[in-house]
């Protein structure tokens, strides 16, 4: 019965390193000018995610609108004066400080947590196997049980929540000056504009469930200071603009939805349990026979 037993849990420990190994995550993100461009340009990027990098590829449909509107606007200070940097300076500034407020948060790399995380749980998860499979006992088979809950928990939320917050989503929604205006969604092209650049902007963000896996949603309205000549921001900063007023031409409107489907990393994850339900069996019988 013994022999079963360690047979069972070997071969869950070998699972655990399959499942380390495979991807994790799959996600796709979807960000629409739904305010202010014509033909609702639309940025759609997808991502996967595994145990050592994000490797992504990014797509924009309607894009003359959106490559219009960066071209037209000016890059602006947070006090709404012209910027003295070349737009890619400027651009690249707000990146580095949206950066630094993210750094505060998770040391700027909220997957690289998660993945260490994740590996100490799964690494004490095999640990607690090979103590339940040297030494049987209830005490044991419990907290191999809680180890692989733990694993899962943060396999389904931790590793998605990593993402987002890399992404740009959470961040953005915090009061941040220099987060990205559309959440994240445009943060991966040359055009990126930050949320100093607007007048009476807000957003909100919203998470979820479906069929496809967790989604997180974001959305934001603004007036866009570039779109206007110097003269005429201080007006719109003083009092945002009715609809046929002066500067409400400036208005961008976004939504966004990033949806993180599982990957194969569930499949091996669950496979696990069979296995380590009939070691407990065994050690039942065990246990009863002694």
């Amino acid at each position: 019965m013994a022999v079963g037993r360690k047979a069972a849990l070997g071969l869950a420990a070998l699972l655990v390193m399959v499942a380390w190994s495979s991807a994790w995550f799959q996600i796709t993100a979807t960000g629409t000018y739904v305010e202010g461009l014509d033909r609702e340009p639309t940025i759609s990027t997808q991502y996967s995610i595994d145990n050592d990098e994000q490797t992504f590829e990014i797509s924009i449909e309607n894009a003359t609108p959106l490559i219009l509107y960066w071209m037209q606007r000016e890059d602006i200070t947070e006090g709404g004066e012209p910027d003295d940097d070349p737009p890619e300076e400027s651009s690249n500034e707000a990146k580095e400080e949206s950066e630094d407020e993210g750094s505060e948060r998770c040391g700027g790399d909220c997957m690289g947590r998660a993945r260490t995380y994740l590996a100490l749980l799964m690494v004490t998860f095999v640990a607690t196997l090979a103590f339940s499979a040297l030494r049987p006992s209830r005490r044991a088979d419990a907290a191999a049980g809680i180890s692989w809950l733990a694993c899962l928990a943060m396999i389904v939320l931790g590793v998605p929540m990593a993402a987002a917050a890399d992404f740009g989503i959470f961040g953005s929604d915090q009061g941040g000056e220099t987060g990205s205006s559309t959440g994240g969604f445009d943060s991966e092209t040359d055009g990126s504009v930050s949320i100093d650049q607007f007048a009476h902007f807000s957003s909100r963000t919203g998470n979820g469930l479906s069929s496809t896996g967790l989604v997180f949603t974001y959305e934001s309205t603004g007036y866009d200071l570039g779109l206007l000549d110097e003269g005429d921001r201080q007006a719109v900063i003083d009092s945002a603009p009715s609809e046929g007023q002066p500067g409400h031409e400036s208005l961008i409107g976004f939504h966004g939805e990033l949806v993180a489907g599982p990957g194969p990393i569930f499949s091996w994850w669950f496979l696990i349990l069979p296995l380590y339900a009939y070691s407990l069996r065994r050690g039942k019988k065990s246990d009863e026979e002694e």
